[in-house]
């Protein structure tokens, strides 16, 4: 099992290995993070890994088109892109933007 800490929300949650993030977001009713496009093209679900990228999936080129280099080193993902692989992973994020 994976351990996800939604910053924002001060949640933690276990999930399943191998999960997607917006699957997982899903399923919860507590967790403020929002989807727009759901394919990696609009920006709505930027959130910023704070510790655990490399319990993450890799980058997908949907978030290197989207994202700047300096987002990408600042440790910004796109949420809809994202499968949370094992271990413990901290997300945070600006807030609700989409309505």
């Amino acid at each position: 099992m994976a351990r996800i800490t939604f910053q924002p929300n001060r949640r933690i949650y276990d999930v399943e290995d191998g999960a997607r993030l917006i699957d997982i977001c899903d399923e919860l009713d507590d967790v403020s993070l929002s989807f727009g496009c759901t394919e990696g093209t609009c920006g709505v679900c930027e959130l910023t890994v704070v510790s655990g990228m490399e319990n993450l999936s890799r980058l997908t080129e949907e978030e290197k088109d989207y994202l700047l280099e300096e987002d990408l080193e600042k440790g910004m993902r796109l949420g809809c892109q994202i499968k949370v692989r094992k271990g413990e992973v901290v997300l945070t994020w600006k807030g609700n933007r989409a309505k």
